[in-house]
C-alpha cells in the first residue's frame, strides 16, 4: 500500500512539473529490492520518466537499462555517453552486438568492442581490436591480463583459419599465465592464481593439448585442496578424469583417481572405495592400451599390478585374482608368467567383500561450468574500477537474481544523482551500497575506493566488505587492519570477525599467524572457530596444543562450542598423539563437550 501511495504521489508530482521531487520519492521504492516484479517495474518506469523530465539523462538511461527497455534507452543514451549507448544495444529482446561494438569503440573501450564483435561473429573486426588491446602499454606490467588478451586473440585467429598465428598467441598466453600464477601465489592471491589455471585448462580443452589441460586441472585441484574446499576439489578431479578417459589418457586418469581416492578417504568421505575401483579399471585400460599399441609388456605389467593394488584396497579380491590371471596371459618372460599363474591358483577362492559400496554423489559427476574469465577479467581491467560502469555491466546480466540487479541499480544511481559525487560523504555512501550488491564484480571498485585519502571512505569500504563472502575481499581487509586510522582498523577487525566461510580459512589463518595486532588475531581466531571444516578444527587444536596465553584459552572455548560433526573425532586423534599437560587439557575438553 505504501508503494502504491508513493507511485500515485509521484504521478501527481510529474503532472504538475515537479520531476525532481517525484524522482526523490521513487528512489525510496528503488531501494525496496523485495517488491514483486510488476510493482517494482511500474515504479521504475515512472522513475525513468521523472529523471528524463528533470534532465538527469544518465540516471534515466540506467533505470531503462535495468528494465531492459532497449529502444527507450537508445533515445536517451544518444545524448549521454557512448558506453550507455553501447549497452542500450545489448539489452532487451533483440540485442545488436555489432552496433554496440561501434559505440564501445567510440568510447575507447576496444576490449569491450572486441567482445561484442565476437558475439556478432564479426571476427575480422574483433581481431583488429584485440591486436590493438595487446599493444596497450599497461599490459607490460600485468602478465595476467596480457595472457587473457593473447588468449582471446588466439581464439579469434582460430575462427579466421590463421592456425599458425593462433598457435603463437596461445603459446604466449600459456607462458604469461604460468608467470602470472607464480607472481599471484607469491603475493598470497591464490584465488587469482586459480583463475590463471582455469584459463590454462580451457586452453587445453580448446586446442586439444592434454599437457595444458593436465597442468590447469592439477593446479586447480591443488589450490582447492589447500583452501580446504573438498567438494569443489573432487568436482575438478572428476571433470579431469572424465576428459582424460575421453582422450585415451588412461594412465593419467588412473593416477588422478588414485590421488582422488586417497584425498576422499583422508577427509572422511565414504565413497573413496568407488573411486578406488574406478582407479583399478583405469589401470586395466592403460595396460590394454599399451599392449594394443605394441608397447613393452613390462609397462603393461606395472599397470596391471597397480590395478591389483587398487582392487585389493577396495575389497574387490576376486577382481584382483582375475587380474593375476590376465597377467599370466600377456606374454611375459616364463618365470613371471608362472609366478602369476601360481598366485591366481593359490587365491582362486578369493571373493569380493559383501556389502554395498557408497557411490559418488550426483553433484560430483556433473560437468564443471567454467566462467568466461578471459572476458570477465578483461572487462574488469578496462572498466578500471569505475563503480558506475561496473554496476552498468551487472545490470546487463539478466541471469542474475532480481535483488542483485536492483541493488546494483541503486548503487549506480548514487553517484549519477548526487550533486557532489566525489565528496567523501557521497563516496562513503557509494561504498556501502556496493557492498549490498553482494556479487564478486563490486570488489574492483571497492578496492579503488579504498585508495581514497578520506578515512570515512576507507571505513565504508570495510563495512561493505562484511557482506562480500569472497576470498578476494581480504585484499582490502589486509590493508584495513594496518590502516593508520583507528576507525578504519576497527571496521577491518569487524569484517574479519564476520567473514567465516570455507574459502576464508586460508586468509584468516594468515591473519592470525602474522598480525601483530592482538585484536586482529583474536577476531581471526574467532572466525576460524566458526568455519565448518576439519582444517579449521585442526587449526584450533594446534593453537590449543602449541599456542600461548589468550590464544589457547580462546581456542579451548571455540572447540568447546563448535558443532562441526567431525570435531569429536579430531579431538580424539589429538589426544592419542599428544602427551602431558596438553593431553590432559584435551581430555578435559572432550569431557566438557560430552563426546564419547
Amino acid at each position: 500500500m505504501l508503494t502504491e501511495e508513493t507511485v500515485n504521489r509521484a504521478r501527481h508530482l510529474l503532472s504538475i512539473g515537479n520531476a525532481v521531487e517525484a524522482a526523490r520519492q521513487l528512489m525510496g521504492v528503488a531501494e525496496q529490492a523485495h517488491l514483486v516484479d510488476r510493482d517494482y517495474d511500474e515504479a521504475m518506469f515512472l522513475l525513468a520518466q521523472a529523471f528524463s523530465q528533470a534532465n538527469m539523462l544518465r540516471a534515466a538511461a540506467t533505470v531503462l537499462l535495468y528494465l531492459q527497455r532497449s529502444s527507450d534507452m537508445q533515445r536517451i543514451a544518444v545524448n549521454t555517453t557512448p558506453i550507455d549507448l553501447a549497452r542500450s544495444f545489448l539489452c532487451g529482446q533483440r540485442p545488436d552486438p555489432r552496433e554496440a561494438a561501434k559505440h564501445y569503440r567510440t568510447a575507447n573501450w576496444p576490449a569491450h568492442a572486441a567482445i561484442s564483435y565476437e558475439r556478432a561473429e564479426d571476427y575480422p573486426a574483433a581481431r583488429a581490436l584485440w591486436e590493438e588491446v595487446s599493444g596497450d602499454p599497461r599490459l607490460r606490467t600485468d602478465p595476467y591480463v596480457a595472457a587473457l588478451v593473447s588468449f582471446n586473440l588466439g581464439r579469434v585467429l582460430q575462427k579466421l583459419g590463421d592456425d599458425s598465428a593462433a598457435h603463437r598467441c596461445r603459446v604466449r598466453a600459456m607462458r604469461l599465465l604460468e608467470e602470472a600464477a607464480d607472481v599471484l601465489e607469491t603475493r598470497g592471491l591464490r584465488d587469482r592464481a586459480f583463475d590463471c589455471f582455469q584459463v590454462l585448462l580451457t586452453l587445453g580443452v580448446e586446442t586439444g593439448s592434454f599437457e595444458n589441460l593436465a597442468e590447469g586441472y592439477v593446479n586447480c585441484v591443488r589450490i582447492l585442496r589447500e583452501d580446504h574446499l573438498k567438494h569443489y576439489a573432487l568436482q575438478y578431479y572428476e571433470d579431469f578424469i572424465t576428459k582424460a578417459e575421453a582422450a585415451g589418457e588412461f594412465h593419467a586418469a588412473a593416477t588422478m583417481l588414485h590421488e582422488a581416492a586417497d584425498y576422499a578417504r583422508a577427509v572422511g568421505l565414504t565413497f573413496h572405495g568407488a573411486l578406488r575401483v574406478r582407479e583399478a579399471q583405469a589401470w586395466e585400460k592403460a595396460a590394454q592400451a599399451i599392449l594394443g599399441n605394441g608397447g613393452a609388456g613390462e609397462l603393461a605389467e606395472n599397470a596391471y599390478l597397480a590395478a591389483i593394488g587398487a582392487y585389493s584396497s577396495a575389497g574387490m579380491h576376486g577382481n584382483a585374482v582375475g587380474t593375476f590371471r590376465t597377467l599370466a596371459s600377456i606374454g611375459l618372460e616364463e618365470s613371471r608368467t608362472k609366478r602369476y599363474q601360481r598366485l591366481a591358483e593359490r587365491y582362486s577362492d578369493a571373493r569380493n567383500e559383501q556389502g554395498s559400496m557408497p557411490r559418488l554423489p550426483d553433484y560430483l559427476t556433473q560437468p564443471v561450468k567454467y566462467p568466461d574469465i578471459w572476458n570477465d577479467d578483461v572487462i574488469e581491467w578496462e572498466s578500471a574500477g569505475d563503480a558506475v560502469e561496473t554496476c552498468g555491466q551487472i545490470l546487463l546480466d539478466t541471469t542474475l537474481p532480481s535483488f542483485v540487479r536492483r541493488r546494483a541499480l541503486v548503487a549506480r544511481l548514487q553517484p549519477l544523482t548526487h550533486s557532489s559525487p566525489q565528496h567523501p560523504q557521497a563516496l562513503a555512501a557509494l561504498g556501502e551500497k556496493l557492498g549490498q550488491v553482494q556479487v564478486y564484480q563490486v570488489l574492483a571498485p571497492l578496492e579503488l575506493l579504498y585508495e581514497h585519502p578520506a578515512p570515512q571512505v576507507r571505513a565504508a569500504v570495510l563495512r561493505a566488505a562484511q557482506m562480500l563472502f569472497f576470498k578476494r575481499t581480504f585484499v582490502v581487509i589486509n590493508k584495513g587492519v594496518v590502516d593508520q586510522d583507528p576507525t578504519v582498523r576497527s571496521n577491518a577487525r569487524d569484517a574479519v570477525a564476520r567473514l567465516h566461510f570455507p574459502h576464508a580459512f586460508d586468509p584468516l589463518s594468515r591473519l592470525h599467524r602474522d598480525s601483530v595486532d592482538p585484536e586482529v588475531r583474536r577476531a581471526a581466531l574467532t572466525s576460524i572457530g566458526k568455519v565448518q571444516t576439519l582444517e579449521a578444527v585442526d587449526y584450533l587444536i594446534g593453537v590449543l596444543s602449541h599456542g600461548t596465553g589468550d590464544d589457547r584459552r580462546a581456542a579451548y572455548e571455540l572447540l568447546e562450542r563448535t558443532d562441526f560433526p567431525d570435531a569429536a573425532k579430531a579431538i580424539a586423534q589429538a589426544i592419542e598423539r599428544e602427551q602431558g599437560d596438553v593431553q590432559r587439557l584435551l581430555v578435559q575438553l572432550r569431557q566438557r563437550r560430552g563426546d564419547r
